[in-house]
């Protein structure tokens, strides 16, 4: 979780200042007489169960990517909450039975509200004593429960153990369960017991303040703790006892102490998947410019050598399978090296990138590829044209380069930079390495002849 910044902390403070208002309007008419609705008690459970569910479900996958035990713990008891709400349900009397399922007594739902209340600031005490750690501790890991899914297995089934264990002892075991309730009436030794789970909750409250520096799940952790005795205040200390305004208000607070860590982590889950989202979008457009830079000369913007060879294997495979033409250019700026020495490398430099302009010009298709293939050689792989089309644009591109007139005072070819072009035509089952061997050799003959001008295995140009 990220760390809780002043709008969290003032958020919270806004949170629980309105809590204590609605308390405080509340109090004086606690022990007011309600109707008895039957349809409350299911409504209110089922809620309060799929909120405490879902927070579970949400703080497990929480875990299970940081691996925290504190997380681990506080999801456990969002679990045990709903595990102990549901069993709280079939033991009231009156939802399912008079009495309660499982052989209910008179006590049996009050020991339950005991034990549910009970439990829940117990594991949040456990969260901030587990807060320091990073990792499962080393007896634990040696069990396996470094492993998420072994671990929140293991939540599961130590929950479901421990309210089944408490649900056999409430019912079976009512002997031993003192008078909490005199018919529907909280008693002296039920306030007792009501006001020692009060203050447990109150020393997790406490126990999460003064466990800094808080984190955004802290301060909403915060919020919980103080509806939550208000919830027992209202609900168990300062009413009469069942179906008061106190009761019906307490239970309430506890539906929104449910529902307010679910909301909140709802809404950091949205913006985490917004920040997610925003990240893959600039890592897309950053990996679409790192292929580019791979794919390209930095100097000239032309697809660069490694990019020539992928491209012109896989057009060689294309063109071998269905029988298509595929010509090759290789062309050379005539005496670049004395050019270099004579102007200096900006210059040449700058001579690179205006024939490259040139050369890219020429290129119409789609499919046309044009390379820079070494320091001065350029190369133009056009698939689906001929020898004799290849030649034309060699020497279109030739004349072009001319046009430039590019002052070359150390040229013997012409008085401005001029290119000779070599141009070769694959001929099954010729392969990459022979193709530019033929275009290669071309160019070198064109050298040979005077440099300027195109040499192809068809004709001179």
């Amino acid at each position: 979780m990220e760390p809780a910044g002043r709008g969290e902390m003032w958020q919270a403070a806004l949170s629980v200042a309105v809590s204590l208002l609605v308390f405080a309007a509340a109090v004086p008419f606690a022990k007011t007489p309600l109707l008895q609705i039957p349809a409350f008690i299911p409504m209110y459970v089922a809620a309060l169960v799929i909120c405490d569910l879902i927070t579970a479900v949400l703080l497990f996958g929480q875990f299970s990517v940081v691996r925290t035990p504190a997380l681990w713990l506080l999801a456990s008891g969002y679990l045990f909450t709903a595990c102990a709400t549901l069993a709280y349900s079939f033991i009231f009397p009156g939802l399912f039975s008079p009495s309660g399922w499982f052989g209910s007594g008179p006590q049996t739902s009050s020991a339950m509200y005991m034990f549910w209340h009970s439990g829940f600031p117990l594991a949040v005490i456990g969260y901030t004593l587990l807060k320091g750690y990073t990792t499962i501790p080393g007896p634990l890991r040696r069990l396996g429960l470094a492993r998420p899914p072994i671990a929140m297995a293991c939540a599961v089934l130590g929950v479901l153990l421990l309210v089944a264990g408490f649900v056999l002892f409430a019912t079976q075991g009512q002997a031993y369960i003192p008078m909490f309730l005199n018919g529907n009436r909280t008693t002296d030794t039920g306030r007792m017991f009501l006001f020692g789970v009060w203050v447990l909750s109150l020393v997790a409250l406490v126990a999460v303040w003064k466990k800094k520096p808080h984190t955004v799940l802290d301060v909403r952790l915060l919020v919980v703790m103080c509806v939550w005795l208000l919830d027992i205040a209202l609900a168990a200390l300062l009413n009469t006892g069942r179906y008061d305004l106190g009761w019906y208000t307490g239970r309430i607070y506890g539906l929104l102490a449910a529902s307010f860590l679910l909301i909140v982590l709802l809404i950091e889950n949205m913006k985490q998947y917004q920040r997610l989202f925003q990240l893959s979008v600039k890592l897309g457009a950053a990996n679409k410019v790192l292929a580019n830079l791979a794919r390209h000369d930095g100097l000239t913007g032309l697809a660069n050598r490694r990019y020539f060879d992928e491209y012109l294997a896989e057009q060689i495979a294309i063109a071998s399978r269905f029988h298509r033409p595929l010509a090759l250019i290789l062309c050379d700026i005539d005496h670049f090296k004395d050019f270099n020495d004579h102007y200096g490398h900006q210059a040449g430099d700058a001579c690179l990138k205006r024939i490259a302009r040139v050369l890219q010009s020429c290129s119409r298709r789609p499919a046309d590829l044009v390379a820079r293939y070494g320091g001065e050689e350029f190369a133009f792989i056009l698939p689906d044209t001929g020898l004799k089309a290849a030649a034309r644009m060699a020497e279109e591109m030739r004349c072009e380069v001319s046009h430039l007139a590019i002052a070359h005072a150390r040229s013997s070819a012409a008085s401005c930079v001029s290119v000779s072009s070599g141009v070769s035509e694959l001929v099954p089952p010729m392969k990459a390495p022979q193709l530019i061997a033929a275009a290669d050799a071309l160019l070198y003959h064109a050298k040979g002849l005077g440099r300027n001008q195109v040499v192809s295995a068809w004709a001179n140009i």
